[in-house]
This record gives structure tokens, sequence and C-alpha cells, in this order.
């Protein structure tokens, strides 16, 4: 044992020579390395945890007992008793996180929540389980105490233990979030809560306005269609579809409107909203699938089938659906309107006035009077001026006198109210002056026309005028109402001006190829008529040869060529006139007093007499004051 204990201490010995022997030079304190805030963090980290705990006293079987004591008295009622032998658990185990909550929650319950908060605090450092339960507590606590951050870092707790299912804690944080007026957050947990109860009014109004103070359309219309999906709710998808709508999410809609299959209002109405989104073929065909095959058969969506037929010209199939649906319709004026005026349309169309009148008065009867400008049209193309002038005196009034309202200070608003004004004002102009022209016409039409009827058709002509002339200082842009001035002054006998608007509407060239073929006609015709110099008389002749050409099978053909056979007989080319006149159908213009004028004159120059005296006395039938026809048979004499 010596020599072993011998060879150690040698060994050792040995050891600390070598070390001496080979070591540096000694360092001085300065030399050694300083300590970081970090070092010494950690040391004193390293000393706390060295340092001797004070034991507690834990007597589990008494902690056992008394917590079995606490469960039999809070089943048998007794809750006093029951709070008593919690506490007295809790401090047989002080150690126990279970119990230091149990007795926080016992004292909400009595209502010490100050007592409470220190008990949860001390047990939320204790070591066990941690429950979601035990967090919320934490946070309503906080909540009381007005400790908002760390109310909000035990209910993010909370949320989180409970993976967000607590609907007890989602709401109180959710109370919490409004107090301290946390929107963005509040959002997202009412976007959570409102699903688990199922979408309760009281809440989605909440969430829906503040979505919408937010700027957050997207999210709304997503709300609407989560709610619809929980509810089944058709109004909730309405609603979804206007936002869409809105915000011109077009296919959506569409995709959503092709699933209806129902003749709900609901249904009809979001089946008619998505049409406004497709072209005109489109829409046709989208309306009539969903009303004879998905089963939207309403009033309402064969209306606007019925509509779309009128666009397409389709005049027969859209009289017959708009007749269908329009008696079906009382309970619904929107929709109604929509069938009266495109029945209004074909009926005026047709020339049958008696029923045009009859729907432009229902029209304006569920309109508000939105539509009188257009019965008032009605009256006038039936030639019951008497109706149409009170209506239009009294439309020009109003626009003529229009003020916008006190309360409008928004200046956009404002120009666009007297935008819209202005654009009344110029259409009551526009219809007015075509009424009075219209009853101009009839009078000098009228063989009876005595010289007071005669006064007043040019007195209505030049109303008319200057009707037409403030309209033209306002607009000048409407083709249409230049030429009504140009027709109006021709008649008016002030050549000049008519003719030079004559040829600006020959320049500008904005009609459709009918309507430039009349223009072309009319203008040719009052020149071959007026007679003034051999210019003239080859211009007129020239601009009814274009109209033919534009119209060589159209409704106005057989005018052109009783133009065209005038101008041949007034530049003296008789034999050829005659030849345009054959090819007139004459059961068409038996009826027409200036076609036999026309022929009379040409088979007389060509000394066709007894064909002329034919075709003068059928003028005479027509009007047997006409000057051409008496000065032939007096002439005879």
């Amino acid at each position: 044992m010596r020599h072993v204990f011998f060879s150690w201490v040698l060994s050792l010995g040995m050891a600390a020579f070598c070390a001496c022997s080979s070591a540096p030079a000694k360092k001085t304190v300065a030399d050694s390395p300083t300590l970081t805030a970090v070092d010494s963090a950690i040391i004193q980290k390293v000393v706390e945890e060295k340092q001797e705990k004070p034991k507690v006293e834990v007597d589990l079987e008494a902690a056992h007992e008394f917590f079995f004591l606490a469960k039999n008295m809070e089943m048998r009622g007794e809750q006093r008793q029951a709070d008593f032998f919690w506490k007295q658990a809790y401090k047989a185990d002080p150690t126990s996180r279970y119990l230091g909550f149990g007795v926080a929650e016992r004292l909400v319950a009595a209502g010490e929540d100050s007592l409470a908060l220190v008990e949860a605090k001390k047990a939320s450092k204790l070591r066990g389980k941690r429950t979601a339960a035990q967090y919320a507590l934490l946070a309503r606590l906080y909540v009381k105490a007005g400790e908002t951050d760390s109310c909000r870092k035990y209910f993010v707790l909370g949320l989180d233990s409970s993976r967000y299912q607590d609907m007890g804690l989602l709401y109180d944080y959710s109370l919490f979030l409004e107090a301290v007026r946390d929107e963005k957050e509040l959002v997202r947990i009412y976007d959570l809560l409102l699903p688990k109860v199922n979408y309760i009014s009281t809440l989605f109004q909440r969430q829906l306005s503040l979505l919408l103070d937010m700027g957050r359309d997207s999210a709304v219309v997503d709300l609407f269609g989560k709610a619809h999906d929980a509810t089944g709710d058709k109004q909730l998808l309405l609603q979804k579809m206007r936002g869409l709508m809105a915000m011109k999410r077009f296919k959506e809609a569409i995709a959503i409107a092709d699933t209806l299959t129902s003749a709900k209002p609901e249904d009809e109405e979001m089946t008619i909203m998505v049409l406004s989104a497709m072209p005109g073929d489109s829409a046709y065909a989208f309306a009539r699938k969903k009303y004879y095959e998905d089963g939207v058969r309403t009033p309402a969506v064969l209306c606007f089938i019925g509509q779309y037929e009128y666009d397409m010209d389709m005049r027969d199939s859209a009289k017959v659906h708009l007749l269908a649906s329009v008696d079906k319709l009382q309970g619904q004026p929107k929709y109604a309107n929509r069938a009266y005026l495109g029945l209004v349309n074909i009926f005026a169309s047709e020339q049958n006035y008696s029923q045009a009148i009859k729907y432009a008065e229902k029209s304006d009867s569920v309109s508000n009077g939105d539509t009188r400008m257009l019965l008032a049209s009605v009256y006038a193309l039936a030639d019951k001026f008497d109706k149409a002038f009170p209506l239009l005196d009294s439309l020009m009034h109003f626009w003529e006198t229009w003020k916008p309202l006190p309360g409008v200070v928004d200046s956009t608003n404002l120009v666009q109210m007297k935008n819209e004004a202005m654009i009344k004002y110029l259409q009551v102009l526009d219809i007015y002056s075509r009424a009075l022209i219209g009853e101009a016409l009839e009078l000098e039409k009228d063989l009876r026309s005595d010289s007071a009827k005669s006064a007043r058709a040019v007195d209505n002509r030049t109303r008319a005028q200057k009707m037409l002339e403030i309209f033209f200082a306002k607009d000048s842009s409407y083709s249409r109402v230049r030429l009504s001035m140009a027709m109006n002054l021709e008649r008016l006998k002030r050549y000049d001006e008519s003719f030079r608007h004559f040829e600006t509407l020959i320049k500008l060239n904005d009609f459709n190829p009918h309507e430039r073929a009349s223009t072309l006609n009319y203008y040719g015709y009052s020149l071959i008529e007026m007679n003034r110099s051999a210019a003239e008389l080859e211009k007129g002749y020239k601009l009814v040869l274009e109209a033919l050409a534009l119209e060589k099978d159209g409704e106005g053909k057989d005018a052109y060529l009783d133009s065209k056979a005038w101008g041949l007989y007034r530049l003296g080319r008789f034999d050829e006139a005659y030849q345009a006149m054959q090819l007139i159908d004459h059961k068409k213009m038996s009826r027409d007093d200036v076609f036999w004028e026309h022929l009379a004159a040409i088979q007389d120059a060509l000394g066709m007499k007894k064909e002329a005296r034919k075709s003068y006395r059928n003028l005479l039938k027509m009007n047997p004051k006409h000057p051409a026809a008496l000065k032939f048979f007096g002439k005879k004499k």
C-alpha cells in the first residue's frame, strides 16, 4: 500500500514540477479577460439555481381528502362548504396548479376578483397541465383589472390552447377587442366565431359594418357567401350577387345564377341581374335557358325574353311574350313598366295607336311621371294633339324652371344633376317640335282647311322652328334635329336656310343607308320642285338617283321613283319620265295625290289626253280644289 501511495505522490509531484518548469510568466489582473453582461447573467442564473429553495410542506393525503369533500359538497349544492374544502385542499398541496386555479375560480364566483387574480397569478407559476380554461380565467381577470397587454396575452394563449374551438372564449375576446377598438383583429375573431353561432344576426351585422368601414369589398362578398352556405338563406346569396356585380366580377355572378333552379323572387332577381353583364345574344340565350330549362319560370324573366326578341327584330314572338307577362307583373311595377314600354314600341311601329296609347298610359301610371314624355309622343303620333300639348306644356314649364334642391352642395352631383336636367329639357323640345310639325302636316293635308287652319299650320311650324333652334344652340351634334330643321324650313319657304342644313347633313353622313336615302330624296325633290335653275334641277335629279341606288328594294323605292320621274319631267325628258312612273306599284300609290298629279302632268306632256284626263279625275276625287287639275279641265272647257 505504501508503495502504491508513494508512486501516486511521486507522479503528482513530477507533474507539478513539470508544470512549474514549463509555465509561462505569471499574468496580472489587468491581463485577465473582462466578463460581459451575458456572462454575468449566466453566472447569476447558475447561482440562483444552486441556492437552496425553501421546502414546501405537502400533505397529499389530506389534499385528496379535502378535494373529495369539496366535490361532495358541490354535488349536494352546499357551495360555501365546498369553497372551504377547496381552500383546505390547496393549503394541503400548495404545489398543485389545478387546485390553485380551482380556488381562483371560486373566488371569482364569490365576487372577489382581486383575490382571485392574486391566486391565479400564483397558480400560473406552478407546474402542471396548462389548460385553455386557466388562460381564459387569467384573461378575464386581467380585463377586470384593466391590464390590456396581459388580457391580450392570455386570450391568445387560451385560444391557441383550445385551437380556437372555445366559443365562450372567442366571444369574450371579441368583447375585449371591441373595448380596445382593435378592428383588424376583431374581424379575424368574428370570422372564427360566426360559423359557431350560425351567423347570428347581431354578430353578422357587426362584422358586415366593420368590413364596410374598412373598405374590404371582397371580404363583404365572401361573408355573404359563407353565411348563405351555412344558413341556406337566398337573401344572403342575393346580397353576394349584388356585391359581385358591383365589383364587376361578372363571371362569378353568372356562375352562381347558372345554378338557380326555382321561381323564388331571389332566383328571379339574380337571373335578371346578370343579364346586364352579357351581350344581347348571350343574354337572350341565358334567359331562355333559365326560363324553359332551369325552372326560373317567372313573368319578369319572360318579359326580358320578349324585350330581347324585340331588340333582335323578332316582333311577333316579342309581342306574344310581352303580352303573356304583362298582366302577371302587376305587383312588380319595375318589370311591368319594361313590358309596357316594349308593347308601346311594337304597337306604335304597327301604327296600332290605340294599343300603343293604352300601354303608354299604363307606363305613366307606374313610373311616377318618368315616361310622361313618351306618353305625349304617342298621343302626337296618334294625332291626339289635344292630349299631347297640355302634357308637353307642363313638361316644358317644369324643365325650363328646374332648380336643384337647396340641400345639394356637392359640386360633382350638382353638375351631374344639371346635365341630366338639360337632357330632359332638350328631349321636351324635340318631342314638342315634332308634335307641332305633325299637327301642321295634318292641317296642310286637310282638304277642307280654311285660312285659319292654314295660319295655324304656319304658326305651329314657326313655334317648332324656335324650339329646334334652341335645341341646336345647346347641342348641334344631333343630325336628326338638323334634319327636322331643314325640312321644316323648307315648308316655311325659307329655302336657302333649309338647303344649307341639307348640304351639311349630306357631308356629315351620320345616318344609316335608309335614313340617308330618305334625306337625299327629300332634298333632291325639293330642288326639283323649286325649279329655280338648271344647275339646281340637275343636282336634285342626281340626289334622287343616289337615293334610289341606296333603296333599290326598300320601302321608299316607289316614292323615290316618283321623284325621279318628276325630275325627268322638269328636265323635259317626258318619255323617260313616263317609263319611270310605270315602274311604280300603282296600288300602293293610289291614295297619294302627288302621284296622280305627276302622272297626269307627264301624260299630258306626252299628248296622252285620255289617260291624263283619267289621272286628273282621280286627283280631283282626292282633292277637289287641286289647282293643276282645275286648270287642266278649265283649259278644256
